[in-house]
């Protein structure tokens, strides 16, 4: 008896994705002794259909002969992507991977200690396990991953997070551009002028006096940053500059830096021509324009790598955050109420202390100096660190005042050298001289690894400063300075010292920006040198009750009783759902007054969304208590928009004040805006930034590009996602950009599959690049653009094709199977062409079908044709209903 055909389709379809499915099955690339045998006719039950010759599944998941992109791990760790040639051996019923001497080399293999891989040709397919005991080699052909073990005497011997030079890519041939801009508009009384006592109130805006003064005054800022670039072999070529146009409607453009650099990997090292910075783990790190060779700390593995500042503040309104090294402005942002963490920063040099200034928007402004310095100098033995830097001493400000130290217009020439080596023992030794025409230091100084007790270095320096100022005629003085480190983490008890230092200097020292200071000091002006200095970073994790922190510095000078003080407190933690933190901040210099502020946080997660209720109450030094509630939270599945909505009130005048803002990743960029209203002025700023990559392949939009990128190419694949990258898609041409990668290390990217339209298929969903610093790399993704067919296939007699035959397309590739009924499940189609079935190793086991999809304005995502299949003249495929 026949199924009807409403019956028989579950079936047929359970039984053609169990065939699908078993072409899929991992397997490993091994010896089979006997294949599997079952009784074909049980395939035929209640039906007619022929068998086409299922030998091949005798064996499970056949690998055949040919190459193959595959992901590599050895001893459990992931190594990246190789293309692997697997090469058919006799004895065995699947391809062997041919595991050739270089790939072994740059895997980690210690080949030179292994006569046969050492003298092995280069294409030569090595026998791991024959040559290497205890060795093994095992492929999962479903998942596509390589499993090679191999003993770790074998291996070379390499720090933890170490990335080989062979496997460092320099990228393409690229030009980019970054761009930040920040809009302010205030308005309001408080940004009135007073040009007379007795006068009406002016904006600086309103040339005209005798104009209308009851319409709206206002003011507007402006701030944008460029970074442009151009990248070609191993050189990159760097502009960067700001615009800056303040409250006082004063307009200033600097140019932060230009230069060309490139790597030199024999010697882990950098060639800097051009604007740079001279590190400051030993001096204080000066600005120069000039040569520099040094060591790239980013190119050591993981374990002997530094740490970057964080800043932390308070913020009351919508308010902007500039931040200054060595008298540049380096970054600027606008930042919600409440307190605020910058964690991001793109510095130009590797320490040199952070002048980060605070302006709310209603006019108040909040500055102090976040310290940046190393921690203790501690190098493996056998290691170096260098720098040689010859050059002009550069300073970002004109001779004004920059947090009430008055900088200089001087510009000597000077030439700086440092040297540090590691000592068996865990000791460092470490040194350096700096010369100029009116200043000589040297400096010498010794690290040691306590272990339990965490890690110190002292180092002693000792300057002469000759001081030819007109009044006092040329005047010398002599000085030495000495430092102190520590560092330490206590894992047991959840405590971390990241860096705790002193600093003692006599009155003679002076540091080469402060003997630069000195010949452009006024007649009688006095000069007030450093005298100490302790500074210290501490965390700890007090169990499930929350954490605290603190960081703290303080600077003392000769000739005054005034100080320079920061000194920052907080603590976090949980109860149930609820959040809490409190937070101190102290700042204090040499020409203000001392401003405290306290700050109390409370918030709840509402419901399952992922927005937050914040409750926020601040006190600072004059009385003020600024109470605030706020919403802020993020949306869509990858948070690419998050907002915060503030109200609030204050007393002492302060009245009741409101505020927005908002900001949106988007593939061709990154979008803020925000607006504060209070008590006499008001507030309304919007930001942009974005980058812009011209390539041999055209020119792509992105977010900010940051220093490293990746230039992704997945043609024909438009408007797909990638993990971990909120915001960024590909554009129409399948392109897209991968911003602030890690130079040196293994960077994974990752398509998100779910968006792939209904035509689109991608064979690696998954990449790995090692870009070298400022590099822009290529991630290619190998796709197929093709429709889906459900076909049933039939013969010029009209009988069905045989049961499990395969479907090829006009290259070769196998795209489907044939199922039950003549059903088959056909991937990867175009619109017309041609399928080869198989049903037999002879010539005469196999037809043709072509097919031609007809145009519609809106396909289903699987088309349903019927086709017969001839051996000589073929006929078309039709659609199902047109026949």
């Amino acid at each position: 008896m026949r199924r009807s055909p409403a019956l028989r389709a579950p079936f047929q379809l359970t039984l053609c994705a169990t065939l699908l499915g078993a072409l899929g099955a991992p397997s490993h690339a091994q010896e089979q002794l006997a294949g599997s045998s079952f009784n074909e006719e049980f395939l035929g039950i209640g039906g007619d259909q022929p068998h086409a010759d299922l030998s091949l599944f005798s064996f499970g998941n056949r690998v055949l002969a040919g190459k193959y992109m595959v992901d590599v791990s050895l001893n459990e760790r992931v190594t990246g992507q190789t293309e692997i040639r697997f090469a058919a051996k006799e004895g065995k019923n699947d391809a062997e991977p041919c595991l050739t001497r270089g790939m072994l080399d740059a895997w980690g293999v210690n080949v030179a200690v292994f006569p046969e891989l050492a003298n092995a040709p280069d294409e030569a397919c090595i026998e791991l396990t024959k040559i290497i005991p205890d060795a093994a080699v095992t492929y999962n052909a479903g998942k596509q991953r390589l499993f090679v073990s191999i003993p770790q005497a074998a291996l070379k011997r390499s720090a933890r997070g170490a990335v080989g030079p062979e496997k460092w890519d320099k990228g393409i041939t690229a030009a980019m551009l970054d761009y930040q801009v920040n809009f302010a508009r205030y308005s309001g009384d408080i940004y009135r002028n007073d040009p007379t006592p007795v006068g009406t109130p002016q904006n600086v805006f309103d040339g005209n006096p005798f104009a209308d003064r009851n319409k709206t005054l206002q003011r507007n800022t402006l701030f944008a940053g460029l970074r442009a670039g151009f990248n070609h072999g191993d050189w990159r070529f760097r502009h960067f500059s700001t615009y800056n146009r303040g409250i006082d409607g004063k307009s200033r453009w600097q140019g932060i830096g230009t230069y060309m650099q490139r790597d030199i990997a024999p010697i882990n090292g950098r060639l800097l021509i051009g604007d740079g910075n001279t590190p400051g783990n030993f001096f204080d790190s000066l600005p120069f324009r000039g040569v520099q060779l040094s060591s790239d700390d980013a190119m050591l593995p993981d374990s002997q790598q530094g740490y970057a500042p964080t800043i932390r503040g308070v913020a009351q309104t919508n308010a902007r955050v500039t931040v200054r090294q060595n008298g540049y402005v380096i970054y600027s942002t606008f930042v919600a109420p409440g307190p605020f963490v910058i964690d991001d920063l793109y510095p130009t040099a590797s320490s040199g202390d952070l002048e980060v200034s605070v302006a709310e928007a209603d006019g108040r402004q909040t500055r102090y100096t976040q310290a940046f310095s190393a921690v203790p100098t501690l190098l493996r033995e056998g290691t170096w660190r260098y720098s040689a830097t010859v050059g002009k001493y550069r300073n970002g400000s004109d001779g004004g005042s920059v947090l009430g130290v008055r900088s200089s217009l001087s510009q000597p020439a000077f030439m700086q050298a440092t040297l540090a080596r590691g000592l068996g023992n865990e000791f460092s030794v470490y040194g350096g001289v700096l010369m100029a025409s009116m200043y000589q230091s040297l400096l010498v100084g010794m690290g040691k690894n306590l272990r339990d007790f965490g890690a110190v270095s002292v180092d002693l320096s000792s300057a002469r400063t000759t001081d030819r100022t007109p009044i006092d005629s040329v005047k010398t003085y002599d000085g030495q300075s000495v430092r102190f480190l520590y560092s330490k983490s206590f894992l047991g008890s959840g405590t971390n010292f990241r860096v705790a230092g002193y600093r003692y200097s006599t009155s003679g020292y002076r540091t080469f920006q402060e003997a630069v200071q000195m010949q452009d000091l006024r007649p009688f002006e006095s000069f007030n040198s450093r005298r100490n200095e302790v500074r210290f970073e501490v965390s700890q994790q007090i169990g499930d009750l929350g954490s605290l922190f603190a960081s703290a510095r303080q600077q003392s000078y000769w000739g005054t009783s005034a100080k320079d003080r920061l000194v920052q407190l907080g603590y976090s933690g949980n109860y149930k759902r609820f959040g809490y933190s409190v937070f101190y901040n102290h700042t204090a210099s040499l020409s203000r007054p001392s401003v405290r502020q306290v700050m109390f946080t409370l918030s709840i997660p509402l419901g399952d969304t992922n927005a937050s209720a914040m409750y926020t109450a601040t006190r600072d030094s004059t009385g003020r208590v600024n109470q605030q509630a706020s919403v802020y939270g993020s949306a869509f599945e990858d948070s690419r928009l998050t907002y915060n909505v503030t109200a609030g009130a204050a007393n002492r005048g302060g009245g009741s004040s409101g505020s927005a803002s908002a900001s949106y990743l988007a593939s061709l960029g990154r979008f803020d805006v925000g607006h504060s209203q209070g008590s006499g002025y008001g507030q309304s700023t919007f930001g942009i930034s974005g980058g812009v990559l011209v390539h041999g392949g055209g020119v792509t939009m992105s977010q900010p590009l940051g220093e490293t990128v990746a230039l992704v190419l997945a043609p024909k694949a438009s408007g797909v996602g990638f993990e971990s990258q909120p915001g960024v898609a590909t554009d129409r041409a399948g392109n897209a950009i991968i911003p602030n990668l890690a130079p040196y290390r293994l960077n994974r990217l990752a398509i998100r599959t779910g968006d792939l339209d209904d035509t689109v298929e991608v064979k690696n969903a998954a990449t790995e690049v090692v870009p070298t610093r400022g590099a822009v790399v290529v991630a290619k993704f190998e796709t197929s653009v093709g429709f889906r067919l459900l076909m049933v296939l039939t013969d010029l007699k009209g009988r069905m094709l045989p049961l499990g035959s395969k479907i090829e397309n006009e290259a070769g590739q196998e795209v489907g199977i044939v199922g039950p009924d003549g059903q088959a499940f056909v991937t990867g189609a175009g619109s017309s062409g041609q399928l080869t079935v198989r049903w037999g190793q002879d010539k005469a086991d196999r037809c043709v079908v072509p097919y031609s999809l007809p145009d519609e304005k809106n396909p289903p995502p699987i088309r349903e044709l019927n086709g017969q299949c001839a051996a000589a003249v073929p006929v078309v495929a039709q659609p199902k209903g047109t026949e």
